[in-house]
């Protein structure tokens, strides 16, 4: 920030990284209702008078309160960044939750079961919410599997068990004339490669005018209470129908998660379940993978027309972490199937 721009003093000494963080989503994520109340629903069925609690990643430390306030008897939240743990806890002790909420400020990763021990044993209950707009692109396995296996109690439930991301084949419009002007050349430098959340870009699905040319189709199931990191292997084919004739433009990624009894409570990011839901779409979006056919060579970005009826093959690709992802859109069915 420039020299002579006015910081109030509460900001000065707190990285410019965790006031943009706050700012960006964490405001958004408090401010998503249903989100609140699906973390609400799945905890109040699963909460006795005996329960210890643990979550990793408290943030604001909400989560934590309701857990609190919905009977556990003991809550311990894990906060890496120690500015966040401070603001959870002064959010906690203005709740009247100081006695029965700690604080441990370390990545989960680093808290050993001794030192949970003194909170009075192990934990019977693992909660947390660190969902990315992507599949796992907050590491959520990795930290879930990581706690699940070292720290989780005997018989212990893990909130929130699975996590299903979808794709979606879609049609848009490309860029080719902007006032009588061709700037069709310039898709020679559009990236076809990478994916791209629409949260980065202000733009919301849920009240845009966009065409789906293949149904919704899930690649990838995660079970939060039993997977480990690497699952999802280095690539998965998907056959898709196209359901209308067109061009596809891009693939969109949204996901769904369930928790409680029967798996009957979900929160999705698909466009239809964020209508009406700003702050989910400003917190998560949707992912969004523009998409050319890759059979054909060119200088630019030669595009996937599609016939009704016709089979595809969608080929996602992993990271080794599973943080990230590609798409790719093949014609005919896949092999694998």
């Amino acid at each position: 920030m420039e020299s002579h721009f006015v910081v109030p003093r509460r900001l000065r000494d707190k990285p410019y990284e965790l006031i943009e963080a706050a700012n960006d989503w964490h405001y958004a994520m408090m401010n998503d209702l249903p989100r609140n109340e699906f973390y609400r629903s799945a905890l109040r069925q699963l909460i006795t008078p005996e329960s210890f609690v643990l979550e990793i990643g408290a943030g604001s430390g909400l989560l934590s309160i309701i857990a609190a306030s919905l009977g556990a008897r003991r809550v311990v939240a894990i906060e890496a960044n120690m500015h966040l743990a401070n603001v959870a806890r002064q959010i906690i002790h203005a709740n009247g939750y100081g006695d029965r909420i700690h604080i441990i400020n370390k990545m989960s990763t680093d808290v050993s079961p001794e030192e949970l021990a003194q909170y009075g044993g192990r934990p019977t209950l693992l909660l947390s919410e660190i969902l990315g707009t992507l599949l796992l692109g907050e590491s959520a396995l990795h930290y879930v599997a990581d706690a699940r296996r070292r720290l989780l109690g005997p018989g212990g439930a893990v909130v929130r068990r699975t996590k299903n991301p979808s794709p979606l084949a879609l049609s848009g419009g490309p860029t080719s004339q902007r006032q009588g002007i061709s700037l069709d050349y310039f898709n020679s430098l559009q990236d076809t490669t990478s994916m791209v959340f629409t949260k980065q870009y202000g733009f919301r699905f849920s009240s845009a005018a966009y065409t789906e040319l293949a149904p919704r189709t899930p690649v990838l199931a995660i079970d939060f209470s039993a997977d480990e990191v690497g699952v999802w292997g280095g690539e998965s084919r998907t056959t898709l129908r196209a359901t209308r004739a067109g061009t596809v433009h891009a693939v969109m990624a949204s996901w769904e998660v369930y928790a409680g009894e029967a798996d009957a409570l979900c929160m999705a990011t698909h466009p239809d379940a964020t209508l009406g839901n700003f702050p989910r779409d400003m917190q998560w979006g949707q992912g969004l993978q523009l998409i050319e056919d890759t059979s054909v060579d060119g200088a630019k970005p030669v595009p996937f027309v599609v016939q009704e009826g016709e089979l595809l093959t969608l080929v996602t690709r992993y990271s080794v972490d599973g943080v990230t992802l590609q798409f790719e859109l093949l014609r005919g069915a896949s092999s694998e199937e």
